[in-house]
């Protein structure tokens, strides 16, 4: 009886902490959307070429951005348990990061750099 209550026990936990994991990861997959030029601070920014397709995944609740237009970096950052998320990269004269929202419409966020800022929007 008390085996069966231990294994009963731990089957719980495993489903208990499954569970909250999942609000993490829910968003986890492959968004390819759009970025447009929203403004420029310095330097020379370009217009992405119409139909360019930019990817970004979600695993484990971890974003990933390959930032590509003006630094070819990729921005790293969490998911909240809400869809919010920031995703960050330090340059050598500054910041870029990118703030924004994924649901089940998709993700829309903003970026902003030392020289650029764009929307990235979903398809």
């Amino acid at each position: 009886m008390l085996k069966r209550l231990g294994v009963g026990l731990l089957l719980g936990a495993a489903i208990a902490n499954a569970a909250s994991a999942q609000g993490w990861t829910r968003f986890d997959g492959q968004y390819v959307g759009e970025l447009t030029l929203t403004g420029v601070a310095s330097g020379e920014c370009m217009h992405p070429p119409p139909g360019s397709a930019y990817p970004m995944t979600i695993a484990g609740g971890q974003v990933h951005f390959k930032y590509v237009p003006r630094f070819d970096t990729i921005l790293i950052g969490k998911v909240d348990q809400n869809g919010n998320f920031r995703a960050v990269r330090q340059l050598k004269k500054g910041w870029v990061s990118m703030t924004g929202h994924v649901d089940s419409n998709g993700v829309t966020a903003s970026i902003v750099s030392p020289s650029c800022n764009y929307n990235f929007q979903s398809h």
